[in-house]
């Protein structure tokens, strides 16, 4: 398992990865190299890499490609070592590789700034899988109820629903019973003016 197979899969593209087919560059999506030499931009080793299971002694991150196992530094993903094969071949503003650190689920990256303790100075991009953590609890009473019914959402669809069991009693069903109760679909008797 340590050397590469030469008969898996490579990139399409040398200059772009293979899960979210962007280019790379030298902050979020620097080329990062796995132990199985498949190379992946650093969000999404990030994103991968936040969606194993917690708890574990050593996060190790299955290949995409290969799933040959690589194991994930304390410091994250961009701990990883980087292809400087890749990045060698990026315009040469781009050569340079910025330093990017993860924050819980956030991959941060410092912009060139004079003043390092501004806030501002840094962008982020949070990785983790876009699921809610905690489900919200309901309301208690009448509210709750109404808010776990799914087909109280949508008030147009009960209204509609309404009119057509109204329509449904008036055309059909009145007629039937009028018809069951006299004989004939004669429901209201004439009176006749005699002279």
């Amino acid at each position: 398992p340590g050397s590469p197979n030469p008969t898996s899969p490579k990139p399409t593209s040398p200059v772009e990865c293979s899960i979210c087919f962007n280019t790379y560059d030298n902050t979020f999506k620097t080329p990062k190299l796995l132990q199985c030499s498949h190379v992946f931009c650093l969000e999404c080793v990030a994103r991968l890499s936040t969606g194993l299971p917690p708890n574990q002694a050593e996060d190790q991150l299955p290949c995409p490609f290969c799933r040959q196992l690589t194991s994930i530094p304390l410091e994250g993903a961009p701990a990883l070592e980087t292809s400087k094969e890749l990045l060698a071949t990026l315009p040469p503003e781009l050569q340079q590789e910025k330093v990017l650190w993860m924050e819980g689920t956030k991959l941060c990256c410092r912009q060139s700034s004079d003043d390092p303790e501004n806030p501002d100075s840094c962008i982020s991009i949070d990785v983790a899988m876009s699921k809610p953590e905690s489900p919200e609890a309901p309301p208690a009473g009448l509210a709750g109820r109404l808010s776990r019914c799914d087909m109280c959402d949508d008030w147009k669809r009960i209204v509609l629903l309404s009119a057509l069991i109204i329509i449904l009693f008036c055309i059909i069903l009145w007629p039937v019973q009028c018809a069951l109760k006299t004989g004939n679909l004669r429901c209201f008797t004439r009176t006749v003016a005699m002279n």
